[in-house]
């Protein structure tokens, strides 16, 4: 576990960074500060995982999340693109890394041999 110094730099580091970011005209700054919270919350809840992985599983998460909020906000008919990006980064990834599992682990022969082929 990290010392409550080293957390607190990060987290001070990482909202500098997203405040700078937002500055930019092109980015969307909603989306943006929706997508880093969801990720904070998906690399928070992982255990027992190195301190790179943590913060890979960070900004993995951010990333999808905000380059999904525009299809979350459409999809489900929601006004703000915070929202959808906060969606995006909690519930897409873990979705798909959930899926990834499922079909490493699908045998196709117990699946023919189910459905009678």
């Amino acid at each position: 576990m990290a010392e409550p110094t080293t957390s607190a730099v990060a987290a001070t580091v990482a909202t500098a960074g997203v405040g700078l970011a937002s500055l930019m005209p092109w980015v969307d700054a909603g989306a943006l500060m929706g997508a880093v919270l969801g990720a904070g919350l998906v690399a928070y809840t992982k255990k027992d995982i190195k301190p790179w992985q943590r913060l890979a599983a960070l900004v993995f998460s951010a990333a999808i999340g905000y380059l999904l909020s525009p299809e979350v906000v459409h999809f489900a008919s929601l006004s703000q693109t915070s929202t959808g990006a906060f969606i995006g980064s909690i519930v897409i990834v873990p979705l798909a890394v959930k899926l990834i599992d499922y079909v490493n682990k699908l045998d196709i022969s117990t699946l023919l041999k189910r459905n009678g082929g």
